[in-house]
């Protein structure tokens, strides 16, 4: 049973997490071709099914929290193993397509990232399992569907198609930048 001070948090997670959810269904809506036919590259199909279960995952959990009486550990223990299963079906779906090695080494990160974040969810499910448990794993769980939400945002901001987004893009830009600007003035001063 969750403690009456994390319904807040629970109910906040459920509506963002709804919300983020409903707009993958809109971006996938706009432009269905480049997800559910079978002419879409499965790239896209894993980042689309990833971008679902992330997403989907604290959202379930956080209504699940909110029922009373609720044991919230068997349904963390569901949710974060369907986690773990579908990373590993995608692992094996994108190692037999890969076709670039760029996009092997990114698919892998992913794949890893994502199998921590499912891996200690069901630890943290383990830990609340019983009838009583420290609130500690709670708030531990709490930030957990944090950063979960936030690599579903990552994915689904793949899936739209928006441009990777490198710190060493946006350093080597930056840097060209002041050094444009300072041949620039350094022209005009000579005129």
């Amino acid at each position: 049973m969750v403690p009456a001070e994390y319904s807040t948090f629970f109910t906040t997670m459920a509506a963002a997490g709804a919300t983020l959810f409903g707009l993958i269904f809109v971006a996938i809506s706009i432009a269905p071709e480049n997800v559910t036919t079978s002419t879409a590259s499965i790239d896209r199909q894993v980042r689309a099914i990833a971008a679902y279960i992330a997403l989907l995952n604290p959202l379930m959990v956080s209504l699940f929290a909110l029922v009373p009486h609720q044991w919230l550990g068997i349904a963390v223990t569901v949710l974060s193993w369907v986690g773990i299963l579908n990373t590993l079906a995608m692992a094996v779906t994108l190692f037999k397509s890969a076709n670039r090695q760029n996009d092997m080494y990114r698919s892998i990160t992913l794949i890893v990232i994502s199998l921590v974040l499912y891996s200690f969810e069901a630890f943290i499910a383990i830990k609340i399992s019983g009838s009583v448990f420290e609130t500690y794993w709670l708030s531990i769980l709490a930030d957990l569907l944090i950063f979960i939400t936030l690599f579903g945002i990552i994915r689904a901001w793949e899936l739209i198609g928006i441009r990777h987004f490198r710190i060493r893009d946006w350093l080597t830009d930056l840097v060209f930048r002041k050094q444009k600007e300072a041949g620039n003035s350094s022209r005009n001063q000579e005129k």
